[in-house]
């Protein structure tokens, strides 16, 4: 009886995608937190950086105002991003490993696009604003009504994306509540 070669793994066939029994939510949920505590660590280092135009990040935050857009895009980062993804990535596990459920993998694609989006849109343009406004009241010393038209711009844009990413989290977590089990 002649045996098979083994196939080294690269060239082995991937079934993750073509089966639909094997998990694979979880794990892009997770990698998304993984990416994000990624992101999240360097903008930790970028913050505390003493080297300009870093270095002006801290009082920037200290001196309140638009310094609080920034700081608050760095929490949402951080709460949403890597909590975020990480529980939705727990959840889904629940879901497809220890009940056995499927999951609709429209509505979970859609819903990591959108809060993927949605997050990154609304951090970046929360921290841009934020450090600008902030360097042009703090440093520069810029009155409140130069501020506020520097600012303006923004709102909506931060509203928009906002909204985008609660309704992929909605998505997300819709598809997890209406998973079903496989037919036998």
């Amino acid at each position: 009886m002649r045996k098979e070669p083994s196939l080294p793994s690269w060239r082995r066939k991937r079934t993750s995608r073509l089966d639909p029994h094997k998990p694979l939510w979880y794990r892009r949920y997770r990698g998304a937190a993984y990416l994000a505590t990624l992101a999240a660590l360097v903008w930790t280092v970028v913050i505390v950086l003493p080297i300009k135009p870093f270095s002006y990040l801290p009082p920037i935050i200290a001196g309140g105002g638009p310094g609080t857009w920034f700081f608050m895009a760095y929490l949402l980062f951080l709460s949403i991003g890597v909590g975020g993804f990480g529980g939705l990535s727990s959840f889904a596990y629940t879901t497809e490993v220890q009940e056995g459920r499927l999951i609709d993998s429209k509505y979970m694609s859609v819903g990591l696009a959108l809060v993927g989006f949605g997050l990154s849109a609304t951090c970046i343009l929360l921290a841009i604003a934020g450090a600008l406004g902030g360097y042009v009241l703090t440093i520069n010393g810029a009155s409140e009504t130069m501020v506020q038209n520097l600012l303006s711009p923004y709102v909506y844009p931060v509203t928009t994306s906002t909204l985008l990413a609660v309704l992929g989290a909605v998505l997300a977590i819709s598809a997890l509540v209406r998973a079903r089990r496989p037919s036998p």
